[in-house]
């Protein structure tokens, strides 16, 4: 009975991983096509990594650097998951 649990819990915790991963990209992309542009990269960045103009990245907050086109030029813009009051976006 405690390793069907102990399955269980890591088992819902993978699915929460890549569902969350998958919201994430869905929320850049359709961000992305409301300013009129296209994708060209998407790095998750890491507490060890640069973080942008983001001064904190606590636990349960994830951060993205977003490479995207438009009319010809290439933009950066970052994306912070996980606050209370949803994304924090910066263009």
């Amino acid at each position: 009975m405690d390793l069907f649990l102990f399955l269980l819990i890591v088992g819902l915790g993978i699915l929460f991983h890549f569902v969350r991963s998958s919201s994430h990209q869905t929320s850049i992309e359709e961000k992305v096509k409301e300013l009129g542009g296209t994708i060209k990269n998407v790095e998750k960045c890491s507490f060890f990594n640069n973080i942008g103009p983001f001064c904190i990245v606590g636990k349960g907050k994830v951060v993205y650097k977003i490479e995207y086109k438009v009319n010809d030029a290439v933009k950066e813009g970052w994306v912070r998951f996980g606050g209370l009051l949803g994304p924090d976006w910066r263009w």
